[in-house]
């Protein structure tokens, strides 16, 4: 008898055994990376495996390969748009243990308001031929029925001509049925915004990147372009990113199909996503001419400029192309006060200016159209020193007194406790008077004026030294008479 311990046996079945299990857990591992998200009216991606007679076989990750008919990867001219190993992206009609059924929509025959309700049901795009238009949207035939598609849910970026669907064939989803199919409601809505998502995150790294994109302009309104960004997708760019000069009438400079390069600067995404604003530059990609700005100009420089827009305030006059400066109202004349920039200057005109100060940080000129060399205040302490006399015109009366015109540039003013008693109430603007000079500030430009209280001061001085006077003498009765006198003479010239 053979020995019991001998026997291999049991050690073959053990190792039978062993190669079941690993054979179990492949499948386990196979099963594992079935696709389980394929069922009807998925969007789905596969690669195709081979080209058949009537079908294209595609692997979709699943059990079984899924098919495709060849008449919808054909182009009108007959020739298949697809090869082996090449990557398709379809939806799934049926899923059934033994067939998978891929579509790039349906449609194209007459169907029964079932597969309608079916195609409802899974969200499966159906094909439907723009056949008339009306106010509100598309009238659209799908499968022999009559439906509607609306306005707003024709695309994803603005629809400025809806004539232009005239006649196309769509692919659409069906979003309400009612009435037994006489009631139709469709939206290509949903199927653009389905790869907006990945889209928008591709162009999220464009941004980081700061890439130099090229794109079509497909819309010119007062406030910026459209540009075709590709896959359906526009972005806007403002009218203050279109130059670094300052950008009007754009129709002039482009035209709707002009190839334009720029940059992304930001995507700010909403719900729905067809909401989201793509903001674009094309000033970002030329050179900023701020950034050079000190090789070409600085402070006291004088540079001729050409005005380009007034304000209440001043006028803006560009110095070099990008970049522009203000002259403040204050700074356009020695010779009068200025209400309004157009008193001295109007848009267009070429006018030479002096350069007061540069701020890059805020990007900012101040300029002036004053003359350095012609300015009145220069010698202003030899022409008017204090305790001249000389004529002015009453310009203007405020809270404080009167500013008075002195010679061209040059105004002093006038305030109510420096003005005689008795002629406070008698000036006007417009009047010819003779002032005093009582101090001059020539940096912050002030002078300040009195009128008629030198003479007062100088006869009040004259009775008060004559009363001192009197006081030192012996008093008596022919004194007290002389100095009646001669106070009552006093008190007369000065009412006089």
């Amino acid at each position: 008898m053979y020995d019991k311990k001998e026997d291999h046996f049991f050690d073959e079945n053990l190792k039978k055994d062993q190669s079941s299990e690993d054979l179990m857990n492949l499948i386990d591992k196979y099963d594992q990376k079935i696709r389980t998200d394929i069922k009807p009216g998925s969007k789905i991606t596969g690669t195709v495996t081979r080209i058949g007679s009537e079908y294209v076989f595609v692997d979709i990750g699943g059990k079984n390969e899924a098919m495709i008919k060849i008449s919808e990867v054909k182009e009108s001219n007959g020739s298949i748009v697809v090869k082996t190993g090449d990557q398709i992206s379809a939806y799934v009609i049926s899923n059934t243990p033994g067939e998978t059924v891929l579509s790039k929509s349906i449609g194209g025959y007459t169907a029964n308001i079932q597969e309608l309700k079916d195609a409802l049901n899974n969200k499966i795009p159906v094909q439907g031929k723009v056949t008339g238009i009306n106010k509100g949207g598309l009238n659209v035939k799908v499968m022999g029925y009559r439906a509607f598609c609306p306005v707003s849910q024709i695309d994803i970026k603005f629809t400025e001509d809806v004539n232009t669907y005239l006649g196309k064939t769509l692919d659409f989803v069906i979003s309400r049925i009612s009435e037994g199919g006489r009631n139709i409601v469709l939206s290509r809505i949903p199927l653009l915004e389905q790869d907006l998502d990945s889209q928008f995150e591709k162009l999220n790294n464009v941004i980081a990147q700061k890439e130099v994109l090229k794109g079509k302009i497909t819309k010119i309104t007062k406030f910026g372009l459209f540009i075709d960004l590709g896959e359906g997708i526009e972005g806007l760019v403002h009218i203050s990113e279109i130059s670094w000069e300052r950008a009007e009438k754009l129709e002039e400079s482009f035209e709707v199909g002009q190839e334009v390069e720029f940059l992304i600067l930001k995507i700010e995404k909403k719900r729905p996503l067809h909401n989201s604003k793509i903001s674009l530059s094309i000033k970002q990609v030329l050179d900023d001419p701020w950034s050079r700005i000190k090789d070409k100009l600085s402070v006291g420089q004088s540079v001729q400029g050409k005005v380009t827009r007034l304000t209440n305030f001043g006028a803006f006059v560009e110095l070099y192309p990008g970049v522009e400066g203000l002259v403040h109202i204050s700074e356009m004349s020695w010779a009068k006060r200025v209400h309004h920039p157009s008193e001295i200057v109007q848009e267009g005109n070429l006018v030479n200016v002096t350069i007061l100060n540069i701020d890059e940080t805020k990007k900012a000129v101040s300029l002036s159209l004053k003359d350095v060399t012609n300015d009145p205040w220069r010698d202003v302490e030899e022409r008017f020193f204090v305790g001249s006399e000389i004529a002015g015109t009453v310009v203007k009366k405020s809270r404080y007194g009167y500013f008075v015109d002195l010679a061209e540039g040059v105004t002093g003013l006038l305030v109510f406790s420096r003005i005689v008693p008795d002629k406070k109430d008698s000036i006007k603007e417009g009047d010819e008077i003779t002032v005093s000079v009582e101090s001059v500030d020539k940096e912050n430009r002030r002078i300040s004026l009195s009128y008629g209280m030198r003479k007062s001061e100088e006869e009040n001085e004259d009775v008060s030294e004559f009363i001192k006077k009197q006081r030192k003498e012996k008093p008596n009765k022919r004194a007290s008479t002389e100095f009646g006198a001669a106070l009552l003479a006093a008190l007369k010239k000065t009412s006089d």
